[in-house]
């Protein structure tokens, strides 16, 4: 079995913990769901006609892990119900040479925030909705994010994303910038990225 190196720079309480190989098929899910379908869609081109799209979501999990990200999933002893991903920003910015062009306006948003922790996914699986799995994560986020000695977290969230904006902006988030989404063979909602920000 697959083993994580685990970059995680703060102690986890039950019912959060670290990413475990097992955990891939479910945070592939989440990821796309997040993504508003985006992911799948990239994941299909890479897969090719006869491949499956999903393992090279659950191989991009693992690769995720390897660059530096933090994978925190909440799993109360029967499965992962949500998961938290994110990554601290160098200071920077990131090439966009030979980058997708779904992921340019993203990246470009992310630009604007060099050495800000970036929380890149917050998601909650459908049957666990409503029971502050995302304010939890959110928490978690933010104490990741000082422990690592950040002044500010960042987030780029889809203006179709009404409930996680207000979660957003209930836990101190504030818009700061937009970029027009490129949709291409992604056919998801939204028009723009919104670029959120918190001072910690």
């Amino acid at each position: 079995m697959t083993q994580i190196r685990s970059s995680l720079s703060v102690a986890l309480a039950p019912p959060l913990r670290p990413f475990k190989p097992e955990d891939a098929d479910t945070v592939a899910r989440l990821n796309d769901m997040a993504s508003g379908g985006m992911l799948l869609t990239v994941w299909k081109r890479m897969a090719g006609t006869n491949g499956d799209p999903w393992e090279q979501g659950r191989h991009q999990q693992f690769e995720q892990i390897e660059s530096g990200w933090n994978i925190v999933v909440l799993d109360q002893g029967s499965g992962v119900e949500a998961v938290m991903m994110g990554q601290p920003h160098g200071a920077e910015p990131a090439s966009l040479e030979g980058v997708d062009a779904e992921w340019v306006p993203l990246m470009e948003l992310e630009n604007l925030v060099p050495e800000a922790w970036c929380l890149n996914v917050i998601a909650t699986l459908p049957a666990y909705r409503g029971l502050g799995h995302g304010a939890r994560l959110m928490a978690q986020a933010q104490s990741m994010a000082r422990a690592g000695g950040h002044s500010r977290i960042a987030l780029v969230v889809s203006d179709a994303s009404i409930p996680a904006i207000r979660l957003y902006e209930r836990s101190g988030f504030e818009e700061i910038a937009r970029r027009p989404m490129f949709k291409g063979d992604w056919k998801g909602p939204g028009q723009d990225w919104v670029l959120m920000v918190k001072s910690l």
